[in-house]
C-alpha cells in the first residue's frame, strides 16, 4: 500500500510539474513573439523617423525656393510699377511733343507762305528783272548801295528760310521717331514683365501646393508615429508583466505525502526576460523608441528611452553602483551627458539630459537620481540616449536591463 501512495505521489508530482513547464514555455513563447513584435515595430518607427527627418529637410529647402520665388515677384511687381510710371511719362511727352510739332508746323507753314509770295511775284514780273538791273536802276550812289544792301539781305533771308525749313523738318521727324521708339520699347517691356510674372506667380502656387502635401504627409507621419509608440508602450507593459516572477507550489497532498522534505516541493519558476537585469531601469516608465543599430544610415550606438507621458520631464537614475567618470555638456551631439564606470568592466552613458546632478568622481548608487531627462545635443525630442560598455566594447543595452 505504502509502495502505490509513493507510485501516486510520483505521478502528481510528474504531473504538476509538466503543467509548470507547459506554462513556463507557454510563457517564453508569448514573450519571444512580443521581443520580436517590439522589433518590427521599433525598425518601422526608426523608418517613420527618417521619412519625417526627409520630410522636414525636404521642406526646408521648398521654403528657401518660396522666398527666393516671393522676391522674385516683388522685383517683377517694382520693375512693372517703373515700367508704367515710364510709359505714363513718356506719354505726356508725346503730348508735350504734339504741341511742338503743332508749333513748328505753323512756323514752316509760314515760310512756306513767304516763299511762295516771292515765287508768285516774281513770276508776275516776268522774270525779266534781275538782280542786276534793279542795282544799277538807282538814281544816286546812295540809293545804289542801299538796293546793293536790300538784294544781298534778300538772297540771304531767302536761303536762311530755306535752310530753317529744312531743319525744323528734320528735326520733329527725330522726335517723333524717338519718343515712337521710346514709348513701343517700354509697352514692350510691360509686356515681358507681366508674362514673367504670370509665370512667378504659377510657380509660387506650385510651390504652396507642394507645401501643403508636405506638412500633410508629415502629420501624417507623426501620426503613425505615434501609433507606433503607443503599440510599442502597451507591448512594453505586457512583457514586463510576463517578465514578473510567477510562484508555482504543488499542491498540498503532494507536499504533504512526502515528508522527509521539510520545505515542500513548491517551485519558483525563473522569470523569462530579454535582458539580464544587472542593470534597473533608468527612468520613470517610459518605452524604447530607437533600438540600437542600424538608423538613418548611420550606426546607433545605444538605445532611446522616451516619455509616456509628454507633460512630464521624468528623472534619470544610474542604473546600477558605480563611480561617475564624467558629467558635463558634450559637444559631439550628446549634449548633458554623464558617464558613470560600473564593476566587471562595464560603463553606462547617460545624455540629452536637461539637467545633472551628479559630479566626476562622485559615488553613485543603484536608482539614485543623477539628472533630469531632456533634449539639448542633437535630438529629435525630449528623451534619455543610453548606451552601455563591455571592457571598452559597445554592447546592447537591452540586453543588461
Amino acid at each position: 500500500m505504502k509502495k502505490v501512495i509513493m507510485t501516486l505521489s510520483t505521478v502528481a508530482i510528474v504531473g504538476v510539474t509538466s503543467i509548470i513547464g507547459t506554462a513556463n514555455v507557454d510563457a517564453a513563447s508569448n514573450i519571444n513573439d512580443i521581443k520580436d513584435e517590439r522589433t518590427e515595430i521599433k525598425k518601422d518607427l526608426s523608418d517613420t523617423e527618417k521619412q519625417i527627418a526627409d520630410v522636414l529637410f525636404e521642406l526646408k529647402d521648398l521654403n528657401k525656393e518660396i522666398e527666393r520665388v516671393e522676391t522674385s515677384l516683388k522685383q517683377n511687381q517694382k520693375m512693372l510699377q517703373e515700367t508704367d510710371v515710364e510709359i505714363s511719362d513718356t506719354e505726356k511727352e508725346v503730348e508735350k511733343l504734339q504741341e511742338e510739332i503743332l508749333k513748328l508746323e505753323e512756323a514752316i507753314e509760314k515760310r512756306y507762305e513767304i516763299l511762295k509770295d516771292r515765287a508768285i511775284s516774281y513770276q508776275k514780273s516776268g522774270g525779266s528783272i534781275s538782280y542786276m538791273e534793279v542795282i544799277f536802276g538807282s538814281e544816286d550812289f546812295a540809293d545804289f548801295i542801299s538796293r546793293v544792301t536790300t538784294v544781298s539781305k534778300i538772297t540771304e533771308s531767302d536761303k536762311a528760310l530755306i535752310e530753317a525749313q529744312e531743319a525744323d523738318k528734320k528735326l520733329v521727324e527725330e522726335k517723333q521717331e524717338t519718343v515712337k521708339t521710346k514709348l513701343e520699347e517700354a509697352k514692350q517691356l510691360k509686356a515681358e514683365l507681366e508674362e514673367m510674372k504670370a509665370l512667378i506667380e504659377d510657380q509660387k502656387s506650385q510651390n504652396e501646393k507642394k507645401k501643403a502635401e508636405l506638412n500633410a504627409k508629415e502629420q501624417e507621419l507623426k501620426d503613425k508615429k505615434e501609433k507606433l509608440q503607443v503599440k510599442d508602450s502597451d507591448l512594453a507593459a505586457l512583457q514586463a508583466s510576463l517578465n514578473a516572477p510567477k510562484v508555482s507550489t504543488v499542491s498540498a497532498s503532494s507536499e504533504s505525502s512526502n515528508s522527509g522534505d521539510s520545505s515542500g516541493n513548491s517551485s519558483n519558476s525563473a522569470p523569462a526576460s530579454s535582458g539580464s537585469g544587472v542593470f534597473a531601469w533608468p527612468t520613470n516608465g517610459g518605452y524604447i523608441s530607437s533600438g540600437m543599430g542600424p538608423r538613418w544610415g548611420k550606426k546607433h550606438k545605444g538605445i532611446d528611452i522616451a516619455r509616456t507621458n509628454r507633460s512630464t520631464v521624468p528623472p534619470i537614475y544610474s542604473a546600477m553602483d558605480g563611480v561617475v567618470e564624467s558629467a558635463g555638456f558634450n559637444s559631439g551631439g550628446y549634449g548633458n551627458r554623464v558617464v558613470i564606470r560600473h564593476s566587471n568592466g562595464l560603463k553606462t552613458t547617460y545624455s540629452h539630459m536637461t539637467s545633472i546632478s551628479v559630479s566626476a568622481g562622485q559615488n553613485v548608487s543603484k536608482g539614485q537620481k543623477i539628472g533630469v531627462m531632456g533634449a539639448t545635443g542633437r535630438s529629435t525630442g525630449i528623451h534619455l540616449h543610453f548606451e552601455v560598455y563591455k571592457n571598452g566594447s559597445l554592447v546592447d543595452p537591452e540586453n543588461y536591463l
